[in-house]
């Protein structure tokens, strides 16, 4: 009878949304767009019923295909203390592969875990990239890898001339650690007491005797943390408001580098163009940076691009020159070239002469829509198959997505959902979707597409929509012209070189309203014209003499 009553308490007591996150590997805001879109039923304030959850793990999160990581984690996922003694069991047999050994555990890693922890092991061939950046004679320096993994920058660094009791590496994963010292001794036959299983970022806060002449590293992207470890990391290294793991170890690797060491970092390429990362590019430019280099996607099944950074510890000037790598090839930048973009943005790239130009647009008079508009989200109705039909019927309303929207028109509608719009997971307010005149543009994408919509469309999340204010020195239509032109997609491109149209980038763009001044309707030749601008056959522009 008592175990029954227990039984029922619990029932009764649900779960959580903080214990539905967790158990899920979530934000609470996930949880509570399922609660609002209907995949978990809220029994009281904050707390679900254990039907619903386990119905949702059993049909949901293993069956529908969300974009959530909870869907991920549980198609995906992997015992990982049986995973790491399994793989240092090999690692202490009497023969062991070792040139396959990283290559077969990183594979045994889900994706979620790989995801969770940021780990993706740093090919060999890049990793010797960084260098040919480095003085030819490094056998005098100390060497440190914060996030070893599986030991390529370390096996790079030997053969580089820098001896091996003169090299320290850190990671926290057993198996990495074990694995790299045994390939420290297959390449030396040292046998290194400087590899050591521990967190980085808790070592770097403790008072410290060593300090390093060279840190290279591939720091974990997007690690998993909480956001009151990120606070505090980010209050003890004074990261500012670049509290990302890899700004953290960013700032944690200056705190053990020598004055006039290296130190180089394999980076997601949103750490040089997104604004959560300007206080550590702020950083970057206060010092002596060597190269930019490009690296394209380099690692399998992961879309994200990755870009290198060579910094030396010695205040900067400004002759120093940027050598900027990429596929096509390398060309130099003045360092404080990338000071004159907005939020320090390295666009490396673009060339010294697309640099001037970028510089030369925003000389001449312009205005910005920073402050001077309204700015609202396209609907996520967090469940299209439940909500989306593709024929009319009463109650829906037509919804447009980025790929209806030209510069020109906006094609037929060929969705429809219902017209109540607090069934969704996110809505921008009914009356940004019902203004007079809005400009609906597409939001995945790599190119600008601006359309000024005056029949009061409603759009799904791959648009969103601006509204300038009033007072706005040009009209609805002549801003869409304006943000759709040639001139502003070769700067959007050469800037930013995203695919994703950022509010907090257009609102960074130079609006040369005075060209209505001078011209009633607008034509590209005349716009190029009016800004001094010739364009190239490349598509390219330049300054006029």
């Amino acid at each position: 009878m008592t175990q029954q009553l227990l039984f029922e308490d619990l029932q009764d007591t649900g779960l959580s949304f903080e214990e539905v996150a967790v158990k899920l590997e979530v934000s609470c805001a996930s949880v509570r767009n399922w609660v609002k879109t209907g995949y978990l039923d809220q029994i009281r304030q904050g707390v679900v019923s254990l039907q619903s959850f386990e119905n949702f793990k059993k049909k949901v999160a293993g069956g529908e295909k969300l974009t959530s990581r909870a869907n991920k984690s549980l198609k995906d996922s992997h015992n990982h203390e049986e995973l790491q003694n399994e793989f240092i069991s090999i690692l202490q047999g009497a023969e062991v592969n070792i040139a396959e050994f990283g290559n077969k555990y990183e594979e045994s890693l889900s994706n979620s875990y790989r995801n969770k922890e940021g780990i993706y092991y740093t090919p060999i061939n890049i990793t010797k990239d960084f260098f040919q950046y480095l003085p030819n004679d490094c056998s005098k320096f100390s060497f440190c890898d914060p996030c070893c993994g599986s030991g390529n920058f370390i096996i790079s660094a030997i053969q580089h001339g820098i001896p091996p009791e003169q090299i320290h590496g850190y990671d926290i994963d057993p198996v990495a650690v074990e694995l790299t010292k045994k390939r420290i001794i297959e390449h030396t036959g040292y046998v290194s007491e400087n590899i050591h299983c521990l967190d980085f970022l808790e070592f770097s806060l403790k008072p410290q005797r060593v300090h390093f002449d060279i840190i290279l590293t591939n720091p974990p992207w997007g690690k998993k943390i909480s956001k009151k470890e990120k606070d505090m990391y980010g209050r003890a290294l004074e990261t500012g408001k670049s509290i990302d793991t890899s700004s953290l170890f960013f700032f944690a690797c200056f705190g053990l580098l020598k004055k006039d060491g290296y130190l180089g970092f394999l980076l997601q390429d949103a750490f040089f163009n997104v604004a959560t990362y300007e206080s550590a590019r702020s950083k970057a430019l206060s010092l002596k940076i060597l190269s930019v280099m490009d690296f394209g996607k380099p690692f399998a099944g992961l879309l994200t691009k990755a870009k290198g950074i060579l910094i030396k510890n010695t205040k900067s000037d400004s002759e120093n020159t940027v050598q900027c790598e990429n596929t096509s090839g390398k060309h130099n930048r003045l360092q404080n070239s990338f000071l004159e973009n907005p939020k320090y943005i390295f666009n490396s790239s673009a060339s010294q002469d697309d640099s001037d130009v970028i510089s030369y647009l925003y000389s001449l008079p312009h205005v910005t829509l920073t402050g001077k508009a309204k700015w609202g989200l396209g609907i996520v109705t967090g469940n299209n198959k439940k909500f989306v039909i593709d024929k009319p019927a009463e109650g829906y309303v037509a919804v447009y997505r980025g790929a209806d929207i030209n510069e020109s028109s906006v094609a037929e509608a060929t969705m429809f959902i219902p017209g109540d719009l607090s069934l969704y997971q996110q809505v921008a307010p009914k009356e940004l979707y019902k203004a007079k005149e809005k400009l609906i543009y597409k939001f995945i994408s790599s190119k600008l597409v601006f359309f000024c919509d005056a029949k009061q469309r409603y759009i799904l999340n791959s648009a969103n929509l601006v509204i300038p204010n009033e007072d706005f020195p040009i009209s609805k239509s002549q801003l869409s012209k304006i943000l759709s032109s040639k001139v502003m997609n070769w700067l959007f491109k050469n800037i930013f070189d995203t695919h994703k149209v950022l509010r907090s980038d257009i609102e960074s763009l130079p609006i040369h309203a005075d060209y209505f001044q001078k011209h009633g309707i607008f034509s590209e030749d005349d716009f190029a014209n009016y800004l001094g601008l010739e364009e190239l056959e490349s598509g390219a522009y330049r300054i006029k003499k």
